[in-house]
């Protein structure tokens, strides 16, 4: 019994197995862990044969670009807030040019000044910050930030999503070749279940009568030719016929 156990070890795929449970943080699935398990212990594997490794191996998270991802989830936050930021900027200079426009009629009622040109100059009373110039070069470098606040998210994703798919087609590459080996050394293990035994059967029959009706066809056509030339079939004739033409020349 022992040296039968030993026969059935393959270490070296089960370390594979565990080397790549580690790498992609699937070591805890349940197939995973007993076939690694099996395959050191060279017992249990007649069950695990009955599954397709190919199939049954997990497959693992793809983290690739979540770095980028993330980056560009906390942009598109930001810039959803930023949006609204030169619109409410605009509305509050607009109040504090009203109010310091207010101010100065009132104080100055015999002089007639413009109000976008109060707003431009301040006339002392408003604060350059909320001139129209100051005013309109902020909100010009809000657009902008959003702008390339915009750009980087498009690049970002566009990163993350070529990431992704390169890393998912080598991770599946390194799955199916992984699950291949194993089916390579699982197959011994394998035993024929009744259904697959039916199914084996019921093909044998079919290919059995499909041949026999062709050997069928073939005796019968044989039969029909050895009683025709018995008969004296059109063949028979001609070759009778050949016959006498030699006979008469050899006279």
């Amino acid at each position: 019994m022992a040296t039968k156990k030993v026969k059935n070890q393959n270490l070296e795929l089960a370390q594979l197995l565990s080397l790549w449970g580690a790498k992609h943080q699937v070591e805890d699935d349940i197939y995973v862990n007993s076939l690694a398990e099996s395959l050191q212990s060279g017992m249990g594997l007649q069950s695990l044969a009955q599954y397709d490794a190919t199939q049954t191996l997990p497959h693992p998270e793809i983290t690739a670009g979540s770095k980028e991802i993330s980056i560009a989830e906390n942009l598109i936050s930001a810039r959803n807030i930023l949006v609204f930021v030169p619109v409410a900027f605009t509305w509050a200079g607009i109040s504090q040019a009203t109010a310091a426009y207010s101010t100065y009629t009132a104080v100055n009622p015999n002089t007639i000044v413009n109000f976008f040109d109060f707003w431009e100059n301040g006339y002392g009373v408003l604060d350059k910050f909320w001139t129209l110039s100051s005013i309109t070069r902020i909100g010009f470098l809000l657009l902008t930030l959003i702008i390339v606040a915009s750009s980087a998210i498009a690049v970002l994703q566009k990163k993350a999503i070529n990431q992704k798919r390169v890393s998912e087609r080598e991770i599946e590459k390194e799955r199916f070749e992984l699950g291949f080996r194993l089916n390579q050394f699982l197959f011994q293990f394998k035993s024929i279940t009744p259904v697959e035994l039916n199914q084996n059967s019921l093909a044998a029959v079919r290919e059995l009568k499909a041949t026999s009706v062709t050997v069928a066809k073939i005796i019968k056509s044989s039969e029909k030719n050895a009683a025709e030339l018995a008969r004296g079939s059109i063949i028979r004739q001609q070759l009778d016929g050949i016959k006498k033409m030699i006979e008469k020349l050899q006279k």
